[in-house]
């Protein structure tokens, strides 16, 4: 027995005798506890007595210090095995390869799983729960997918295509799969959509999906992400959280890499595009950080869009900027030289300069160190006298300390002549204005910058409406076309609100959904009826969800109403239509919008919820206090989860246009005391939207009640936007004071100025009546 001292985050053992350098020793620790952070129990109760009983453990980012002792950071690295001891009617499930399973005389069963490989603390995985075990097709490694019984078809559906998945990343990647087998294991109320535990991926239960969903989505950018992670972030691991990208950013790329390979390049683009909103809506209503950031209160905070999102936008960049054969030739140098360890972004950098011979430190420097990304203006005009086409190129960014003051990139232009024939043009940008000619005998049919959307930044392409009109109807790819619909919109007219609604069939299903956006954002009767026509024409599910949303933008419109509540009467094949369609039907605030959409909420399942989520939406955005009950009815505690989280934001919709906000507040104070963490998640949110700085000291207990970091990040957000919101009002308040103080002083003055007047000119200083005089 030796010494030892804890102090609630670290133990710290006194050894008996100091040891030698090199000297190696071993001790155990006895240990017990009720951890509310790093093992979850789940159990049915009054409000869900058919959930099942379940154990699970989430360690990301440093949580597996809460269920065993362990030098929680992922730096550090070591081999595991976990004895779990369980009823016989459980399966219990952890990483590496399963050494024995013995039945014991009290009616448990002792699982003892052992990794050899080491990892860190963080991917240590425990899931324990009565599942089905599926066995997935192909050679090779062994393949298991944990899921509720009864639901081994729709684990095949969701996780069917892991071993050509694997085969991609192997290829791609240029290593192996490193580990003794991969098994995806879903379980109930994770906290997270995934997480890599090492050969053992944990995952929500939404990743199971039924026929009708399978119809226009499915789970592959999630199953992909979290099987790319075996490679970056457990093989390679980063150094400090600091460095996350190297995870998140990588894996995050690897859905698009996936996506490329499976459904090819316009989807993949699809997927970049949507990644780039994500980006910047964090970037413009958040903050602003470089990737590589170590100013965190928890490392959870980290775990952003910055992070994700524009951490695999910058590496789809690179692999531009270097070219596809020099990227993956850096790609696998990295993985091989770094086998095992734990890296920097450094190690990254000297991959890169060993497979290709090129210095990119000004590349890491601006889009990983620095903050922020370009604002460009291009635009395009021949010169037939020259016969010159002339391209500029600006930056119109504000900078700060944080941001380079230009940056430094690489823009494809292709080149379209009359005759069809198309040359292709790469400029290098390193000044915040460049203009480039081109020597060209015939003025061009149209032409095409950053068609493939490589830079990140926001684009603005200034051109004629012709040319974009051609551009929106050509084969284009996507990131030019939706920047032509975007132009396009810009200026609805007749001719330009006809060409997006052709567009509104056209073979890319992205495609569809930006000139639906972009028809909706102009707001004219011309683009409503393009898009009422092709909600009961367009085949393509995925199209119809765009043009459904889109018609929500036509508020007090009783035909856009109609065809809404007519689509939603009817049903559709997707339930995403008729979730779009639900909320789209309370955003044009059409007169029987409230009867429907409530009896939607009563009875229409799907899977998700997506349905029953899209009217509680619908509801809020009527606009009416009378929503309020069936609002706060949806949130009732054995209400179907993402229902409840849904209604609880929509309560903050609801409140902004009450005068009276108490049985809102109230709502919220009670929800945010509530076991689930999405409710707590969009309750936080839903104080924020509400804009009512009571909501304040609603919040403050918050991260007492809940251990999570993203509680207390997120609370930590809202109090923050909170209090300005609080202190814009105090301002517009004292202002509004000021200037009253300031009229009264002006007619005072008026006043005096008049009486002086009056007595000036022989008036009554009392009556301020005036009697005639000589000039």
């Amino acid at each position: 027995a030796l010494d030892y001292r804890h102090s609630g985050h670290d133990l710290t053992i006194e050894l008996p005798s100091a040891l030698a350098h090199g000297a190696e020793t071993s001790v155990a620790v006895c240990y017990h506890g009720t951890p509310r952070r790093g093992i979850y129990f789940i159990h049915p109760d009054d409000g869900y007595p058919d959930k099942p009983h379940q154990a699970w453990t989430q360690g990301q980012d440093e949580d597996s210090r809460y269920w065993f002792p362990c030098f929680d950071h992922p730096t550090e690295k070591a081999s595991s095995a976990v004895h779990a001891r369980v009823p016989q009617k459980y399966t219990a499930i952890s990483n590496g390869a399963l050494v024995s399973k013995t039945d014991n005389d009290d009616g448990t069963a002792t699982w003892h799983w052992k990794q050899e490989a080491e990892h860190s603390a963080y991917l240590v995985t425990l899931c324990v729960a009565e599942f089905e075990e599926v066995v997935l097709p192909g050679d090779g490694v062994p393949l298991t997918a944990y899921v509720p019984p009864g639901r081994g078809k729709d684990a095949l559906r969701a996780f069917g295509r892991t071993r050509e998945m694997i085969e991609v990343f192997e290829d791609r990647f240029g290593i192996a799969y490193p580990y003794e087998k991969y098994a995806q294991v879903v379980v109930e109320d994770f906290i997270f959509g995934g997480m890599e535990n090492t050969s053992a991926t944990t995952l929500i239960d939404v990743t199971l999906y039924d026929e009708r969903a399978a119809l226009d989505s499915d789970m592959d950018d999630l199953v992909a992400h979290e099987l790319a992670h075996q490679w970056w972030g457990d093989l390679l691991t980063c150094r400090d959280w600091g460095h996350a990208w190297l995870n998140e950013g990588f894996a995050t790329f690897s859905e698009v890499v996936w996506k490329e390979h499976h459904k090819g390049e316009e989807d993949a683009a699809q997927d970049r595009l949507a990644m780039l909103g994500s980006y910047k809506g964090e970037d413009a209503g958040e903050y602003r950080r470089p990737i590589v950031d170590r100013r965190f209160d928890e490392p959870i905070d980290l775990f952003d869009r910055h992070l994700y999102e524009k951490g695999a936008l910058v590496l789809n960049m690179l692999r531009h900027e270097l070219g596809a054969d020099a990227f993956w030739r850096a790609v696998k140098t990295y993985g091989r030289n770094n086998e095992g360890a734990s890296v920097v972004t450094e190690d990254l950098r000297v991959a890169v300069e060993a497979a290709t011979g090129r210095n990119m430190d000004w590349f890491l420097d601006q889009w990983v160190y620095g903050a922020g990304h370009p604002d460009i203006k291009a635009s395009w005009k021949y010169d037939g006298d020259a016969r010159v086409l002339q391209i500029t190129i600006k930056q119109t960014q504000k900078t700060d300390k944080e941001m380079v003051d230009a940056f430094r990139f690489s823009v494809d232009v292709a080149v379209h002549g009359k005759d069809g024939g198309v040359t292709s043009h790469r400029f290098d940008c390193t000044r915040r204005d460049h203009t480039f000619h081109v020597p060209l005998a015939d003025a061009p049919d149209r032409v095409d910058i950053d068609p493939h959307g490589h830079v990140l930044g926001s684009w603005k392409v200034d051109q004629p409406a012709e040319a974009n009109r051609k551009l929106l109807a050509s084969d284009a790819p996507l990131f030019a076309r939706v920047r032509a619909a975007q132009g396009l919109a810009e200026e609805p007219t007749t001719e330009n609100i006809g060409a997006l609604a052709g567009a509104l069939h056209d073979a890319s299903w992205p495609l569809a959904v930006e000139a639906a956006k972009a028809l909706g954002g102009t707001r004219q009767p011309g683009a409503r009826e393009a898009l009422v026509a092709a909600l009961g024409e367009v085949e393509n599910p995925r199209s119809r969800r765009g043009v459904a949303a889109a018609l929500g933008s036509f508020r007090d419109d009783a035909v856009a109403g109609q065809a809404l509540a007519e689509r939603l009467e009817q049903g559709d094949p997707s339930i995403f239509v008729e979730g779009a369609a639900a909320k789209a039907l309370g955003e044009t605030r059409h007169a029987g919008a409230r009867a429907l959409l409530e009896s939607v909420l009563a009875d229409r399942e799907s899977w998700g919820d997506v349905i029953r989520v899209g009217a509680i939406h619908g509801l809020a955005a009527l606009g009416s206090e009378a929503v309020l009950p069936a609002a706060l009815e949806a949130t009732r505690y054995g209400k179907p989860a993402r229902v409840r989280a849904a209604a609880t934001r929509a309560l903050a919709v609801i409140g902004r246009r009450m005068a009276v906000r108490e049985p809102v507040l109230e709502a919220l104070a009670e929800l945010l005391t509530d076991p689930d963490f999405r409710v707590v998640m969009s309750t936080i949110a839903a104080l924020r939207h509400l804009g009512d700085d009571r909501g304040i000291g609603v919040l403050h207990g918050a991260p007492a009640l809940h251990a999570d970091g993203r509680v207390k990040r997120a609370v930590r957000a809202a109090v923050m936007r909170l209090r300005k919101s609080s202190e814009r009002s105090n301002e517009v308040s004292r202002l509004s004071d000021d200037l009253e103080t300031m009229r009264k002083q002006n007619a005072e003055l008026l006043e005096r100025m008049s009486k002086l007047e009056a007595r000036l000119h022989g008036g009554d200083a009392e009556d301020g009546t005036a009697s005639s005089s000589p000039a």
